[in-house]
Order: C-alpha cells, then structure tokens, then sequence
C-alpha cells in the first residue's frame, strides 16, 4: 500500500476515534449521572487526557519532529502567525456582532452551556477549553484531517466547517444556532491555513491555545466580575 493511501486511512480511521470517544465518553458521564462534582470532573479529566496520550502516540513521529523545530524556530513561528490569529478574533467578533444585528439578543446554545459549565465548574472548564481542547482538537482536526485532504483548498475548508459544525450541532437547538457555524468556523479556517503555510502543527496548536486562553479570560472576567 502506497504511503499516501496509508496515511488517509490514518486520517480517516483516527477522525471516526473522535466521535467514537465523544459517544462513549457522554454515555458513560449519563449513566453515572448519579455521581458528585468532583468525581465527575475527575473523570472527564482523565479520559480527555488518556485519549490525548493515544492520539500524541499515533501521531508521535509527526509530533515529535514538529515541536523539535517549533521549539527552535519559536520566536520566528510567533512573528509570523500570531497576526493570523487577530485576523481569526477580528473576523469572528465581525461575524458575531451581525448575526446580532440581525438575531437581537440571540447567544449561540454552546456558547450558554459554556457559560453555565463554568459557573459550576470553573477549574475543569479552564483547564479543558484552555489546554486540553486546542491539543486535541488540532490534532484531530487540523493533523488527521490534513492526512486525509492533500490539496489544500479542500483541507481548509474541510477542516474548518466540520470544526465549527461540531461546536453548533452537539448543543443544537434552533435555526439560529446553525447561523453560529460561520464564526465558529473562522478560527478552524485559519488554523488550517497556517499548518498549510508552516507544515507545523504547533502552529495552530499554540494560536488555538492563545485564541481560547483570551476567550476564557473575557468569558470568566464577565461572568464572575461584571
């Protein structure tokens, strides 16, 4: 089997492991739904990690020879993407700020759940959002998808409509929730472009690290402060 057919079938196969923990992982959290906070917490922490461990281990050659130049090319990586990642905040607040407009008062389901997470467990929804996601989103988003599309357009466009697709369709509950797609989307297109750009993944790993370590520190600033 040719080496490109190999690594589709990665992507693919590692893709369908996303959705298959996700099941799995809120199955399990339902049927013990009788358990305390903390227990809770400690187990969305641990299988968030584990499966981050498996996905680090797939991919650990990629990983491995990435953050070896990444950490030597550190100050230049920084110089050169960090203005995609205002491109990326400028665009979203853009977006957001019309469907507004257009949807007074209307708040995008995920972003409610976020909110209402937060309050009640601020430690687990700062250290996942913070940490664990951009991690294991990149990889799966951004690494296994950039495996499965080897022209770019479709990459981009494929990585970033699905990335802002599962942010709106998992709490979906009206037409407009469908409309907070495209903001969601923005960051997951910039994101790609930039592992396209630098053939790096902790390229847009540190830029999605960095766009949800200022977004949680609004969202906690305005939930706990104002």
């Amino acid at each position: 089997m040719k080496a490109e057919s190999k690594q589709i079938i990665k992507g693919i196969c590692v893709t369908l492991s996303y959705f298959i923990y996700t099941y799995f992982q809120i199955y399990f959290l339902e049927l013990f739904n009788n358990l305390d906070l903390n227990s809770k917490v400690f187990y969305l922490l641990t299988t968030e990690i584990i499966y981050l461990l498996i996905l680090f281990f797939i991919f650990r050659d990629k990983i491995t020879a990435d953050f070896k130049i990444f950490k030597k090319n550190f100050k230049n990586y920084i110089n050169n993407y960090m203005r995609y990642w205002a491109l990326a905040f400028s665009l979203m607040l853009i977006s957001n700020a019309i469907i507004v407009f257009l949807f007074p008062n209307s708040v995008a389901t995920n972003q409610s759940i976020i909110n209402d997470n937060l309050l009640v467990a601020p430690f687990y929804m700062i250290v996942s959002a913070v940490l664990l996601a951009p991690l294991l989103e990149e990889t799966i988003f951004r690494l296994s998808f950039r495996y499965m599309f080897k022209n770019n357009i479709l990459f981009i466009f494929f990585s970033g409509i699905v990335f802002g697709a599962l942010h709106v369709v998992g709490s979906y509950q009206n037409l407009i929730d469908l409309i907070y797609i495209i903001p969601y989307s923005i960051p997951g297109f910039v994101f790609a472009y930039t592992l396209v750009k630098s053939k790096n993944i902790f390229v847009p790993i540190s830029l999605h690290l960095f766009h949800n370590g200022i977004m949680m520190f609004i969202q906690v600033v305005l939930l706990f402060f104002m």
